[in-house]
């Protein structure tokens, strides 16, 4: 079982993974694996509360309250799991215990004839089960958000060695279900057909598909953007705006991609040969870093100041070079 805790209180947060040590649960990597989730009202944006709605569906929503304003918040929005941040161990094991025994089986419908279990790896179609191997599942449950993810992406949370081994596997579940529940765009990647089938969940299509719109806007605005951005989301590579390409070159961005799994840092000069101690002042620096990036066009160095924005909501780093 993986969770990922939503705070700045660096206290907080470490007595939590101590507890959730103990239960023998990990912390997620990626979003899509999160089971348990706390998550500190005071460090959310309380008009972004609602960013945490459709997660209902996935994953067990724990929030911490540290005053009657963060429990008016919440219950506002219908959230009715709280505990108080001065929480006890034997505290937050009973919300584990009531997690685990409370825990709903998660069923989509594909159509009147098919629909998978989520929670038993089962395929039910006309009648008749069929079990999903462990990597079916977790493409399924990788994709449940309705959200485009990239091929490379996929790979990775899979753990496999290829994208061709993605391609195979959503080829073998094609067949298997007997229909196409997958749309692919190029760039985006892969998600579920959402219009084709309805999550048991109650996830509003219509706030899904405001979502999607919103991001398509967003990454419009920056990859026309004449600032250099590179935008990381689960401190993972999303996005080098086309500016930032034609500065450094599209055949380098691209050879970045296939060969590092899109580590960026690997281009960056820096005062520390530790590319970890990079990554670490460049993630959580409230300043501006000095960088240089070496530009293979021509054969030299250019200099940069970084500025990092974090978006705690949504896990993502925006980092400007200028």
């Amino acid at each position: 079982m993986n969770f990922k805790i939503v705070s700045s209180n660096n206290e907080l947060k470490q007595k939590a993974i101590h507890i959730f040590t103990i239960l023998n649960m990990k912390e997620a990597i990626h979003i899509q694996d999160v089971d348990f989730w706390l998550i500190d009202v005071k460090t959310i944006d309380k008009e972004a509360i609602e960013s945490y709605k459709n997660r209902q569906a996935s994953a067990f929503l724990l929030f911490v309250v540290n005053d009657d304003e963060d429990i008016e918040t919440i219950l506002k929005n219908n959230f009715p799991n709280y505990i108080n941040a001065s929480f006890s161990n034997k505290e937050l094991k009973s919300w584990y215990r009531f997690y685990k025994n409370t825990k709903k089986i998660r069923f989509i419908s594909l159509n009147e004839n098919t629909s998978i279990n989520l929670d038993k790896n089962e395929l039910i179609l006309n009648d008749k089960i069929y079990v999903l191997t462990k990597q079916e599942i977790a493409l399924l449950k990788a994709l449940i958000s309705g959200d485009f993810i990239s091929t490379k992406l996929l790979k990775s949370i899979l753990k496999l060695n290829s994208e061709t081994s993605v391609r195979t596997i959503i080829s073998r579940l094609r067949k298997k279900i007997d229909c196409d529940i997958f749309i692919q765009k190029r760039n985006y990647g892969y998600r579920l057909d959402i219009a084709s089938f309805k999550v048991e969940s109650k996830v509003s299509n219509l706030y899904i598909k405001e979502l999607e719109e919103q991001n398509a806007l967003i990454q419009k605005i920056v990859d026309s953007s004449s600032v250099n951005i590179v935008t990381l989301i689960h401190k993972q590579l999303f996005c080098v705006n086309k500016s930032f390409r034609d500065l450094l070159g599209n055949d380098i961005i691209k050879e970045l991609w296939d060969e590092t799994k899109g580590d960026f840092f690997q281009l960056i000069k820096h005062n520390s040969i530790d590319k970890s101690e990079l990554k670490k002042e460049l993630f959580d620096t409230k300043t501006t870093s000095e960088v240089e990036i070496y530009n293979f066009k021509t054969n030299g160095y250019h200099k940069f100041k970084v500025q990092t924005y974090f978006f705690e909501k949504l896990d993502k780093h925006l980092m400007i070079f200028s």
